[in-house]
């Protein structure tokens, strides 16, 4: 057995086994998409066509997929960043099959860059749809990048709150990622716009959002 291990390890660096895993997950994704019901709540002066606004959309990693699937859904995919990360590239993968444009980055890694691409992106389509709290967290504690993002490209920040009716809980992960079963029905609300000023961020103000 020993002596297959390397070969093993071989099988899943080479571009055929990555190639066969990201179609299989697409196709598992495209299938729970398929099952999945949705239904919207929009906070008071947010309109129907909210998605298609300028801004900076973000959601929670632990919605990953519930957020996914709502700018799917909508037919309001735009660019998001994803971690350059072996994972991530996976994710990248997966978000261009579903119609995003992707920028690979993160605080991390090539955080200048994803950041021009990123403000190139704002001012081109006015929109960014991306994971909130990033890739590794803390959960629930937003990016302060964004916040800057959302400054220099002068537009607002909108959070989008997903949750859903049934779900697996992975308790393992750092997030508590939750998959949707299939058939469940994600309940996304659509919160208020919220602009953060160059004088906010000097003061050291920070957007305190809502867990989901």
């Amino acid at each position: 057995m020993k002596s297959l291990k390397p070969i093993l390890k071989s099988c899943k660096k080479g571009r055929l086994f990555s190639a066969v895993t990201k179609y299989f997950l697409y196709g598992i994704l495209r299938f729970l998409f398929m099952t999945y019901r949705i239904k919207i709540t929009r906070a008071p002066g947010v309109n129907a066509q909210a998605p298609a606004h300028e801004g900076i959309f973000y959601f929670w990693h632990q919605h990953i997929v519930a957020g996914m699937y709502y700018f799917f859904k909508t037919k309001s995919t735009g660019a998001c960043i994803v971690s350059p990360s072996n994972d991530g590239k996976i994710a990248g993968f997966l978000c261009k099959k579903l119609g995003f444009d992707v920028l690979y980055g993160s605080s991390h890694k090539s955080s200048v860059s994803v950041l021009r691409a990123a403000l190139t992106a704002l001012r081109t389509n006015g929109r960014l749809c991306l994971v909130g709290d990033g890739s590794r967290g803390p959960a629930f504690q937003l990016q302060p990048g964004l916040e800057y993002l959302a400054t220099k490209a002068s537009v607002p920040l909108v959070f989008v709150e997903c949750t859903v009716t049934h779900a697996i809980t992975f308790k393992k992960s750092w997030d508590q990622f939750k998959l949707p079963l299939p058939f469940s029905t994600i309940h996304i609300t659509v919160h208020q716009p919220v602009s953060i000023t160059p004088e906010c961020l000097k003061s050291g103000h920070r957007l305190h959002a809502v867990s989901s």
